[in-house]
């Protein structure tokens, strides 16, 4: 009878097995600082810390256009334009993640302070 796997595949597999966590390492340490930055018109209007708050609550930076903000994480909730991209965005939580409402020239930008030059989807 035929073995199933060779020593070479276990070695194969076992090195593979160690890259993959090897690389998975640095995620689990990131701690860098979450800056939300809220253009309106172009100009930051505000810029929030999002390890440093502690209670949700809701931003109105132009026409009723709303972004709920909880520790971590930010959105837009409402918004007056008729497709409400800027809604179906979802949560922002990552460095690098944006949405926008054009009609209302609002934008929503998470910055972060890790060394990550691009991040790529």
């Amino acid at each position: 009878m035929k073995k199933l796997f060779m020593r070479a595949d276990f070695i194969v597999i076992l090195t593979v097995i160690i890259l993959s966590i090897l690389l998975f390492i640095p995620n689990l340490f990131n701690n860098s600082t979450l800056t939300a930055q809220i253009y309106v018109d172009g100009e930051v209007v505000e810029e929030i810390n999002l390890q440093e708050v502690e209670k949700s609550y809701t931003l109105t930076p132009k026409n009723g256009t709303k972004i709920t903000v909880e520790k971590g994480k930010i959105c837009f909730s409402d918004a007056h334009c008729k497709d409400e991209l800027c809604i179906k965005s979802g949560w922002l939580s990552k460095k690098g993640q944006t949405a926008a409402c054009l009609p209302e020239r609002v934008v929503v930008s998470i910055k972060g302070t890790d060394k990550t030059d691009m991040m790529t989807y």
